[in-house]
């Protein structure tokens, strides 16, 4: 067996292989693979000269920790039936980690099947968004008497302007997001559209842009994939829009970002039975795949200067896997390789990711005995860097 990239050769039997583990939905499916995949963007296992399993890398630029950082995003992990259960991640994964070093990409995300599967490979679960079900009178109740709006159907080529500004102006306190640019939206929308989907823009009095809905219907269901807005109103708007739908739809489902406060304002009753329902919906691990340019590139509080030393545990990237000292000084981290002997802190590359993402803060990690602090003075000044962020993600391939 060989392990390398993938060439134009080699896409008809990686769409095969596609097509037989997820689907052949027409027109996605070929879609998919004229526009979106890229050879050059996935490693494969071959035996005797035969694709029997591949990931693909594609490519993103998260905002993390202050800056832009690009990344591999790992999706449509395949084997070939008759070679499943015979370890093949066990290569494959940890080729995936020295591409994604070779490209510079020092964070990766990750869709699991499974999240235990993926962490005993350095990934861990960094991202959970709220995913919200309920009768579509509730709604309307929620909506509260907002008319319709100025909604139109979306153009990309006339509104990528107005989709991005809604878009940053949503996630100003979030983290972890994707930066998207036209491409990113169009690949979106085209995903929505060939699955039958609607996407729709709101514009207030004045003609400014305000919010938009990305949505199905289908079965008596309004499924809103994606909703963003720049104020109370336009979210008001937007749920008038959708309770404009009650002759197709009884109910209703959207996501969130994990800290949407909405449940709090929902119409809801307790008996014969709750009306909506709420459920935390895990959607996306991250790795750290370079310890030391992740942190030098990230930024930090600039009040800071203290030092400290960290051991690593990394079985799948042997540049990772050893002792560091970081300084903290004026925004930016200093890491350096060290043989110290007294070592004020240690954890795995699994627990950092989680810590360096945001999703758990430190005395969290503590508290699960993810860590070992050796030197607790350290722990008010490390509590400033490694705090619990508002991750949001909604990228689907």
């Amino acid at each position: 067996m060989i392990t390398r990239l993938l060439t134009k050769e080699d896409t008809l039997t990686a769409k095969k292989l596609w097509g037989y583990a997820f689907e052949t939905d027409e027109p996605f499916y070929s879609w998919y693979f004229e526009e979106v995949f890229k050879p050059e963007n996935a490693i494969g296992i071959f035996h005797e000269d035969i694709l029997i399993s591949y990931l693909q890398l594609n490519p993103y630029t998260l905002h993390l920790n202050g800056s832009s950082f690009q990344t591999s995003y790992i999706v449509g992990v395949i084997t070939s039936p008759e070679y499943r259960n015979k370890g093949l991640m066990k290569i494959l994964l940890p080729k995936a980690i020295d591409e994604m070093n070779r490209r510079n990409h020092y964070v990766s995300i990750l869709m699991p099947f499974d999240t235990t599967f993926y962490s005993r490979y350095g990934w861990e679960l960094c991202y959970s968004q709220l995913q919200y079900n309920t009768h579509i009178d509730v709604i309307g109740h929620f909506a509260n008497g907002e008319k319709s709006g100025n909604f139109s159907r979306i153009d990309l080529n006339k509104d990528f302007e107005d989709l991005n500004k809604i878009y940053k102006i949503f996630l100003k306190n979030h983290h972890g997001y994707v930066k998207r640019n036209k491409t990113n939206w169009d690949y979106i929308l085209k995903d929505l559209i060939y699955y039958g989907g609607h996407a729709c823009l709101l514009k207030d009095e004045e003609n400014n842009p305000t919010g938009y809905i990305l949505y199905f219907i289908k079965d008596g269901k309004f499924t809103a994939k994606e909703i963003a807005y720049t104020n109370i109103r336009a979210k008001k708007l937007i749920f008038s829009f959708i309770y404009s739908h009650k002759s197709q739809a009884m109910n209703a489902q959207w996501s969130t970002p994990y800290n949407d406060p909405t449940h709090l304002f929902l119409r809801d009753t307790i008996q014969p039975s709750p009306t909506n329902s709420v459920r935390i919906y895990p959607f996306m691990c991250g790795r750290i795949i370079h310890f030391k340019n992740a942190l030098e590139n990230s930024s930090f509080p600039k009040d800071m200067n203290f030092s400290f030393s960290i051991r690593i545990k990394d079985s799948y990237a042997t540049w990772n896997d050893c002792s560091f000292v970081i300084k903290i000084s004026k925004g930016k981290a200093s890491v350096q390789k060290s043989n110290i002997d007294a070592i004020d802190v240690i954890c795995d590359i699994s627990t950092f990711t989680q810590l360096f993402f945001g999703t758990i803060d430190l005395h969290e990690t503590i508290f699960l005995e993810k860590i070992i602090i050796h030197n607790p003075s350290l722990l008010k000044n490390l509590s400033k860097i490694f705090y619990c962020k508002n991750n949001y993600i909604n990228e689907f391939f």
